[in-house]
């Protein structure tokens, strides 16, 4: 019955939570930048509850306030000078020493490193969705929903034929469930959504079927990374999922790993690599 009872919750999820956030994604802005906000602090949460049952004592507030000022850097990032982007993150690590110093805990280089670790591995990963959804709205194009689906896809096609033909897997002590043949499949179902994208026109009008193989392997490749590289985290403290807020799916960092890693690695390629 328990079983069941996941199963129905999980569903139930899905059917409300995937339309949501591809209403969000449509509406952009600011509704989309909170949305992400949201989702990094929760996430961010998760991942210092997790270091904290090994007995680490991250500083939650300094890595709350960070999300803040890191999501507001990307939302408005053309307006802010690299003096800013430096100065902050200055002041960021000086606050994290000195509220430290003056707390007098036990492992305070073990709490200073996981609370700048947590920093640097979500909001400053994640908070690059919240640009890339600006460079859409700039540049009409569609590159935030095109990753999210292809993430989705790669997902869903892992899970299938992993289940149905995976038996050499990639990284047992890490993720047992994780296979080749689901591992490739992900990674072809990715490159077939981004190339959906451009032979349909919704990619944009300024990318090439290059750009859109670009942004299948990123998705395909990088997806994977990211959801291995949360699997080595969880599998080091001991845990299944990072929270329990989404019934069925684990925590909110279990649903954004893989995008921790394609949007930061598609943020780069448009930015520095994309041939304009």
């Amino acid at each position: 019955m328990k079983i069941f009872s996941m199963m129905k919750d999980r569903n139930l999820i899905n059917l409300f939570g995937i339309p949501a956030w591809l209403l969000l994604i449509y509406m952009g802005g600011l509704y989309y930048a909170i949305f992400i906000l949201v989702a990094m602090v929760i996430a961010l949460g998760e991942y210092y509850y997790m270091m904290e049952k090994k007995g680490i004592k991250p500083l939650r507030w300094m890595g709350m306030v960070s999300c803040v000022f890191i999501a507001d850097f990307y939302y408005v990032q053309p307006d802010i000078t690299s003096f800013e982007i430096v100065g902050s993150l200055i002041l960021i690590v000086l606050l994290i020493f000195i509220w430290e110093l003056f707390s007098i805990k036990k492992g305070s280089s073990m709490n200073i490193a996981i609370t700048i670790g947590g920093v640097l591995y979500i909001p400053t990963l994640l908070g690059t969705a919240i640009e890339i959804r600006q460079f859409d709205s700039l540049m009409d194009t569609s590159i935030t929903f095109a990753i999210v689906i292809s993430v989705w896809a790669c997902d869903s096609a892992a899970f299938i034929m992993g289940s149905l033909y995976g038996d050499k897997k990639i990284f047992p002590t890490v993720s047992p469930n994780k296979s080749w043949v689901g591992s490739i499949s992900g990674l072809i179902a990715s490159i077939g959504v981004c190339f959906l994208f451009q032979n349909q026109g919704w990619l944009g009008s300024i990318f090439q079927n290059s750009d859109a193989l670009v942004f299948g392997i990123i998705a395909g490749v990088f997806g994977q990374i990211g959801d291995f590289a949360e699997s080595l985290i969880k599998r080091d403290i001991g845990v299944k999922d990072s929270g329990k807020l989404l019934a069925g799916h684990g925590g909110v960092l279990d649903r954004f790993d893989s995008l921790i890693f394609a949007m930061p690695m598609t943020y780069f390629y448009i930015h520095f690599l994309w041939p304009t």
